[in-house]
């Protein structure tokens, strides 16, 4: 799988055209419409690609840990944020979830169009990396496309059902639509306007 991602890489610096796709634009618009905070201290994004939600994620938080398993991929990443956020965004190549940023405490984890390439043990362990590491008042956000393609493991459903099955998270919010399922889950059960004081 790392030779596969690596290869597309290599050969596209947006092979899925992330920065082109009005699907992708808008997506991305859903998925920071759905923070439950405006601004983050630390936010993780494995999976990150080629930079462009690490791009728009950076300029919500004070620092951002990004990774990905492709060694072009980072690069890419690391270019697109070289003069944006100096000094508050790291990345490195990380295969998640058996490797993953030690001691490191997050208030927003991304978990966007990667979880359905692992099979059910990594998913368990994924799920419990995120718990592990996120903050008392943090959240965790899945965004995944919905259709069948080759490389899928497991559907969307079924995995954001892993991820709701959790004792230890709440669901706040849901985006369901055709194309993509986008979920955010905290430790929390307190809904945005709960937090800021407009709703009991």
């Amino acid at each position: 799988m790392t030779d596969h991602f690596q290869q597309l890489y290599e050969q596209s610096d947006d092979p899925w055209q992330v920065r082109q796709r009005w699907y992708e634009q808008r997506k991305r618009a859903v998925l920071l419409a759905s923070l439950p905070a405006p601004h983050m201290r630390h936010i993780f994004e494995p999976a990150c690609g080629n930079g462009e939600l690490t791009a728009a994620l950076a300029r919500q938080a004070d620092r951002i840990t990004a990774t990905d398993l492709s060694p072009a991929a980072v690069q890419l990443t690391r270019d697109r944020l070289a003069g944006a956020a100096p000094g508050r965004v790291s990345v490195a190549c990380q295969r998640i979830p058996h490797q993953w940023p030690a001691d490191a405490l997050f208030d927003l984890i991304v978990i966007s169009e990667m979880a359905y390439y692992l099979n059910a043990a990594e998913l368990e362990q994924l799920r419990q990396r995120c718990i592990d590491t996120l903050a008392m008042d943090g959240a965790l956000l899945l965004c995944h496309w919905r259709h069948p393609f080759a490389d899928r493991q497991q559907s969307t459903e079924s995995i954001h059902g892993v991820f709701d099955d959790c004792p230890d998270l709440h669901r706040i919010a849901r985006h369901d639509e055709s194309d993509f399922l986008l979920d955010v889950w905290s430790r929390s059960p307190r809904s945005v306007a709960q937090r800021e004081g407009v709703s009991p």
